[in-house]
């Protein structure tokens, strides 16, 4: 008969598991090619991030989504053996901390690294840009990796290049919902570059130099996949699956790039069939 404490983890581990699968359905699908011992940690690390996504996307009152933050980093800084808040998620992730070994300084910094996104601050520069995505969306990859068992150096290089190849395609297909609610996160230097108004943009009105500006970003992407694709042959077998929503990126990239796209319309979308059959494909064959 399973103990108290059994049946607790397990009603931990199924609502990390339900929220990854509402909200982040791309991860959830990945994390089904781990093994199933590890299954659990997958799920408490991507709903952790998927809450904080979240908090920053719905941010209303700037002081409110800082409070939740606050949480989330008390709650990881606490995390201590036996410790509860009462939250099945956060004590699904303090689990996952111990029986890892995760480090709570990156997980830490991801909530940190949400801030901007909440006041609705836009990257100073290109190289902003690369920075904050990297900070956002690399210690994902990175800790996914060490949750299945490798911490090598070459795996944190790749995360960066996952990151930002990651972050980059997310942050490009939700590029109408940010101009809808004016704020986008596209660094208003670039634009301005370019000769186009951000105010433009925010009415609606693309345009060639838009366009262009936004294909220039999708290549950045698209290099950074293919630097992880040059390492990928290098990486442990066993931490594939943490890579594995890369297998999206290629196809959202190409969606956005399709003719007659217009960029402020409705974001890129996938199939979520086709979705399910990439993460497939590429789990089945080894290869992003």
């Amino acid at each position: 008969m399973p103990s108290a404490d059994s049946g607790q983890r397990q009603l931990e581990n199924k609502a990390a598991a339900e929220l990854v699968k509402q909200r982040d359905r791309d991860r959830y699908w990945s994390a089904l090619f781990a093994p199933a011992r590890l299954q659990p940690g997958l799920h408490a690390l991507y709903a952790f991030d998927a809450e904080l996504a979240h908090i920053a996307a719905a941010a209303k009152e700037p002081m409110v989504a800082q409070i939740r933050l606050q949480w989330w980093r008390d709650a990881v800084d606490l995390a201590a053996p036996g410790s509860k808040t009462g939250n099945p998620v956060a004590d699904a992730l303090s689990t996952a901390i111990e029986e890892h070994g995760l480090s709570k300084e990156s997980l830490i910094a991801m909530a940190d690294a949400r801030i901007p996104e909440v006041f609705g601050d836009p990257p100073a520069s290109l190289q902003a840009l690369q920075a904050s995505l990297c900070a956002i969306y690399t210690p994902v990859f990175e800790l996914a990796a060490a949750i299945l068992g490798s911490r090598s150096e070459t795996c944190k290089t790749a995360a960066q290049h996952a990151g930002f190849a990651y972050g980059m395609t997310q942050t490009l297909r939700t590029v109408p919902l940010q101009a809808s609610r004016g704020r986008l996160l596209l660094p208003p230097s670039f634009l301005e570059g370019r000769g186009i108004d951000p105010g433009a943009v925010y009415r609606g009105k693309t345009s060639a130099a838009f366009g262009a500006a936004l294909a220039d970003l999708r290549e950045g992407a698209d290099r950074a996949l293919q630097h992880f694709r040059a390492l990928a042959q290098e990486l442990d077998p066993a931490a594939f699956a943490a890579y594995l929503p890369l297998a999206l990126v290629e196809p959202y990239l190409k969606a956005m790039a399709a003719p007659g796209l217009n960029p402020l319309q409705t974001p890129v979308t996938l199939n979520p069939v086709r979705r399910f059959w990439r993460i497939w494909h590429a789990a089945r064959r080894g290869r992003i």
